[in-house]
């Protein structure tokens, strides 16, 4: 059955590419208005009809203005999808720079409480709203290599645990996907950096993304898309504080790679 969104705003962060523009899609396909935040977003990237700001999410300024410009309509703001992030430095934790920290940090998680600390009033004002984190299933098990990407991953759990308590009882939800490997120029170049790090040919490398979920495959957008609106709709009015992973059943990461750093560390 599908799920149809109620008339009103639905705030996607990172949404004019990728996992985000799916999900605007779809929420637009579902009656709702998709209100994209994108730093890169150019004017022909969304339709008309759309709200579509490029601005930084991380930016209380930019946020302050577009949380005007929706209270301006008198619509209601029913949804907020915190999907902004970026992947980071693939390397050993040593050998990663407190800048690099500091740039996933503002990317991966401030963005996402700035756009709480904007939005949340609004909800709290409407007795209802529904926010979705956009997590990873690299979570479960950690992951070799990208220590500031996964740290702030799980800390956006931590963050919408904590906040399905503090909204709950103004009617407002939080819940967080766990995306897998989804396919696109993202994994790509994730796929190419730990190929290049590691010394792998390029399909190898692919092969062994895949190889680490139950169904061996990537998921699609699309499928994180459809996860993300069930969970903005009424038909998850009691879902809350709740992880759905969308990854295939991922197993974590393949004892080449560990054994691979286990060279690394005989060899040093």
């Amino acid at each position: 059955m599908r799920n149809e969104l109620a008339p009103g705003y639905y705030v996607v962060t990172a949404g004019g590419s990728g996992i985000g523009l799916a999900v605007a899609q779809e929420i637009a396909a579902r009656g709702g208005t998709p209100v994209v935040v994108d730093p890169g977003l150019k004017a022909d990237q969304v339709p008309g009809d759309w709200l579509a700001y490029a601005a930084d999410a991380a930016d209380p300024a930019a946020l302050s203005g577009i949380v005007a410009d929706m209270a301006g309509t008198g619509r209601p703001v029913l949804g907020l999808v915190n999907n902004a992030g970026i992947a980071g430095p693939t390397a050993l934790l040593e050998d990663t720079v407190l800048p690099d920290w500091e740039r996933v940090v503002r990317v991966n998680l401030l963005a996402a409480v700035n756009c709480l600390q904007n939005i949340i009033p609004i909800m709290k004002k409407q007795r209802q709203g529904a926010v979705v984190m956009m997590s990873s299933a690299a979570t479960t098990n950690g992951f070799p290599l990208r220590a500031p990407y996964v740290a702030t991953k799980a800390a956006l759990e931590a963050l919408s645990d904590t906040m399905a308590m503090e909204l709950g009882p103004w009617g407002i939800r939080c819940n967080t996907v766990l995306p897998g490997i989804v396919a696109g120029d993202r994994v790509e170049a994730i796929i190419a950096s730990q190929a290049a790090h590691r010394g792998l040919a390029l399909e190898a490398a692919r092969q062994e993304f895949t190889s680490r979920t139950s169904m061996k495959t990537m998921v699609e957008g699309s499928d994180i898309a459809e996860a993300v609106c069930f969970l903005l709709s009424d038909q998850a009015r009691f879902v809350s504080g709740q992880q759905l992973g969308v990854c295939g059943n991922f197993e974590g990461y393949s004892s080449e790679m560990i054994t691979h750093l286990s060279k690394e560390a005989v060899r040093a």
